[in-house]
């Protein structure tokens, strides 16, 4: 009965399991991360505009309640060692597979925008034949050539 007594009042204890509680939201918080950043990649992919706007506020509201979180978690897990710990290990293990799962899916949509964006950018440079040197005016400053006009269909 002592012996409980001074589990319960033991600072680690109670450390270890506030630690558990927060890694818990962390986790509960990366899975609704984890449905916007699939519908910010739907969004993305079926060009909804008004939509992925809304979807990116949402995910950087999101970004720093994980933020917030992930600061309280690294005051918590002072002098523990995270992976060596039965109690905490499988928790940690979830987060950072949750975590890697985000990353994979940032980096496919940052692959996907960046390879849209040269694809465009290569359009653009052929169909608008710019001037390359740098044109002066009369004062000496730099004027920037105006792009000619064009005129593009679009085809639904």
């Amino acid at each position: 009965m002592a012996e409980e007594l001074e589990q319960k009042d033991d600072p680690i204890i109670e450390q270890k399991k506030e630690l558990i509680s927060v890694m818990q939201e962390e986790n509960s918080l990366l899975d609704v991360i984890l449905k916007q950043q699939e519908i910010v990649h739907n969004c993305v992919r079926e060009r909804n505009w008004d939509d992925l706007a809304k979807c990116m506020a949402s995910l950087q509201s999101l970004s720093d309640d994980f933020a917030e979180l992930e600061e309280k978690r690294t005051k918590l897990s002072e002098g523990i060692n995270l992976s060596q710990d039965e109690e905490i290990a499988p928790v940690l293990s979830q987060v950072r597979g949750k975590l890697q799962k985000s990353k994979v899916e940032n980096s496919v949509l940052n692959e996907f925008i960046m390879t849209t964006r040269k694809f465009l950018q290569g359009v653009f440079d052929s169909a608008v034949p710019a001037s390359r040197n740098t044109l002066y005016s009369r004062d000496g400053k730099i004027r920037k050539p105006e792009l000619q006009s064009m005129v593009l269909n679009k085809v639904v």
